[in-house]
């Protein structure tokens, strides 16, 4: 069976999958007194040797069996998407708790499985998605909840992928995002929306309609991006939101990390709340402001780079194991993300809007 919750004392975590990601998320960990790293794992034996020193009494292998004989609580599941279904649903039989990188699969039909699997082993499987952890976001939640801009009336997201900036990525990193990109899934639209539509549910609850326009470039030979794209929607609720996605690929943006340029923005009836930036330092202002009878409030002591997010997640899913909150992301509630991305890019190829049952 798996790990009774709440769980009492630490959280005993493995990781599968070393990839890039996990240069974000296991620093998070290592600095963490909630959870005792106990197992790693990646097919990429130079990957688990990046991260063995750091967690010196963690099993460190290249076989998911192997990890799972720790006997962790969780399972980290940070592998490529297109094998979370497999990799999950497999880690879940063996009767795991998993937390899974988002997005929470490549399909409705692999989330699915994995949702099944979960219940089947009476285990739970959450989604890692940080930027409902980012603290400007948080602020921006709270303001807009707490009925600071009237009654809200829209949604704006916006994204400007450029190609100067940030931390250097190594291109195996990028490899599978392309090969899935052939399929209608590329790296802006799918992989990078779909932060802004969990943002959105977050914000507003689920979608009930989309509408997509996904354009391409092509930025090198044989290499196109998802841009310039546009998708539309309605929440149940019967606000109505925006995402633009624009390719800006000499713009250069300072970040630590990632170099794309993020702005949301809560339009409500007496004003707006607008978060300035996610990752990129693009706009040189507070990362919060708010507009409201003519006066403008600033935000400027909130931790705003990706690394507090990644530390704001963490200390989430430790409350949650421990009885002490939800999770960030349940699976039901990202398999509803998951749909409504899947129906704008289905969107796209019909050139009609689609209804979400």
């Amino acid at each position: 069976m798996p790990s009774p919750l709440p769980l009492t004392g630490t959280v005993r975590l493995a990781v599968v999958g070393l990839g890039q990601i996990s240069e974000l998320l296991l620093p998070a960990y290592a600095a963490s007194d909630a959870f005792e790293v106990v197992g790693l794992c990646d097919r990429n034996r130079k990957r688990v040797e990046r991260w063995a020193p750091v967690f010196p009494g963690a099993v460190a292998t290249t076989a998911v069996g192997e990890v799972l004989a720790a006997q962790p609580d969780v399972v980290d599941v940070l592998v490529p998407t297109p094998l979370h279904a497999e990799v999950t649903s497999e880690i879940l039989a063996a009767r795991f708790h998993v937390q899974v990188q988002k997005p929470l699969a490549r399909d409705l039909e692999g989330a699915d499985r994995m949702l099944a699997a979960a219940a089947d082993a009476a285990a739970t499987l959450n989604v890692l998605e940080d930027y409902l952890c980012y603290p400007p976001l948080v602020q921006l939640r709270d303001l807009v909840h707490d009925g600071e801009i009237g009654e809200p009336t829209g949604l704006h997201l916006k994204i400007v992928a450029t190609g100067r900036g940030g931390w250097d990525v190594p291109p195996e990193s990028y490899e599978w995002q392309f090969q899935q990109a052939q399929d209608g899934r590329g790296m802006l639209v799918f992989d990078h929306g779909w932060h802004q539509l969990a943002v959105a549910s977050w914000l507003f609850g689920p979608v009930r309609r989309i509408f997509g326009w996904v354009g391409h470039t092509e930025v090198v030979p044989g290499i196109v991006m998802d841009a310039p794209s546009t998708l539309v929607w309605e929440h149940e609720s019967g606000l109505r939101a925006v995402l633009d996605i624009t390719l800006a690929i000499d713009t250069y943006f300072r970040s630590s990390h990632y170099g794309g340029d993020e702005r949301v923005e809560v339009t409500g009836s007496r004003g707006f709340v607008r978060c300035n930036r996610i990752s990129a330092f693009g706009i040189q202002e507070p990362s919060v402001v708010l507009y409201r009878d003519g006066e403008i409030r600033s935000f400027h002591a909130l931790d705003d780079t990706p690394p507090d997010a990644f530390a704001g997640m963490v200390a989430r899913s430790a409350a949650f194991y421990r009885g002490e909150g939800p999770p960030v992301m349940d699976g039901a509630s990202a398999r509803q993300v998951l749909a409504a991305l899947l129906a704008g890019i289905e969107s796209s190829r019909q050139g009609v809007p689609v209804d979400l049952g």
